[in-house]
C-alpha cells in the first residue's frame, strides 16, 4: 500500500526545469533511496514533498489527503518531518531544550528517541547545541525529526562529513527508525552507505525519474551506472 503517490511532478525556477513529470509510488514502511548526479533534482523533490516550496505542476498524496501540496507549517501535522543537508537546530539552546521543543511541535511526542543506541544523545542532553561536535550535532537534527512522531521521514544527506564510525551510527538509528514501522525517503551520495540499507531505490537525472528498482537491480543497470554510479561509487570510496 502506498503511504504517498507522487504523480506528473514538475517544478520550474525560472527557465531552469529542476523537476520534469516526476511520478512515484512509495509504499509504507520502506526505505526509499534516492540517488543521483549533482543537480538532478533530488533536494528540489523532497523540498516540494515536505512543503518547503510549491510544484509548478503536477500532484501528491499523502496518507490518503489528496490536496497536496502543503505548507512546510502543516507537513508536521500531517505526518511528515524531514533534516536538511545543513543541520538545522537553536542553536542556543540545549540538546534537551531543543528535543523538547521539537516533541512539542508534533502529534507523536516521541520523548524516547535520543535514547536510540545509534544516536547517542544522553551523554549531551545539557550542552548547548552550538557546543557538539559536528557529527552529534547531525545526529541532533535527526533526532528532532523523529521527536515529531512523523510517519515519513525525509533525511537530505545524513551521511555527509561523518566519520566512518558515524556513518555506522546512522545507519543503525535510520534502521531502528524503518523497524518501528517508519517509511524513509534518503537523498545521499554516499552510495555504498545507501546500498546497504536502502530496501528500494529511485534514481534521477535532469529532474526525471531515470530508473527506479531493488538496490541489486539498480547496481546492475547499464543506463544508472553511465550516469551516475561509476562515478558515485568511486566517491564513496575516497
Amino acid at each position: 500500500m502506498s503511504l504517498m503517490s507522487i504523480r506528473n511532478l514538475s517544478r520550474s525556477f525560472g527557465g531552469v526545469h529542476a523537476l520534469r513529470n516526476v511520478s512515484l509510488e512509495v509504499p509504507e514502511g520502506i526505505i526509499l533511496g534516492l540517488i543521483g548526479p549533482n543537480g538532478a533534482g533530488k533536494t528540489t523533490l523532497i523540498n516540494v514533498i515536505s512543503g518547503l516550496i510549491p510544484p509548478s505542476a503536477g500532484s501528491l498524496s499523502f496518507n490518503g489527503r489528496d490536496n497536496g501540496p502543503w505548507p512546510m507549517a502543516r507537513s508536521v501535522g500531517y505526518g511528515i518531518a524531514r533534516t536538511f543537508q545543513q543541520t538545522r537546530v537553536f542553536m542556543g539552546l540545549t540538546v534537551r531544550e531543543n528535543l523538547r521543543i521539537a516533541a512539542e511541535a508534533g502529534h507523536g511526542l516521541n520523548r524516547d528517541v535520543a535514547v536510540d543506541p545509534g544516536l547517542d544523545l544522553a551523554p549531551f542532553y545539557d550542552r548547548v547545541a552550538g557546543e557538539l561536535p559536528y557529527g552529534v550535532l547531525r545526529r541532533l537534527g535527526m533526532a528532532l525529526a523523529l521527536a515529531v512522531g512523523p510517519r515519513m521521514l525525509l533525511l537530505d544527506e545524513p551521511a555527509v562529513g561523518l566519520t566512518s564510525d558515524e556513518i555506522a551510527g546512522m545507519g543503525r538509528a535510520i534502521r531502528r527508525a524503518n523497524d518501528s514501522g517508519l517509511t524513509i525517503i534518503l537523498v545521499e551520495h554516499n552510495v555504498r552507505f545507501l546500498m546497504e540499507i536502502a530496501q528500494h531505490v529511485a534514481v534521477m537525472d535532469r529532474g526525471q525519474l531515470l530508473f527506479q528498482g531493488s538496490p541489486a537491480e539498480c547496481q546492475g543497470n547499464q543506463a544508472v551506472i553511465d550516469v551516475y554510479l561509476g562515478k558515485g561509487q568511486a566517491d564513496a570510496e575516497h
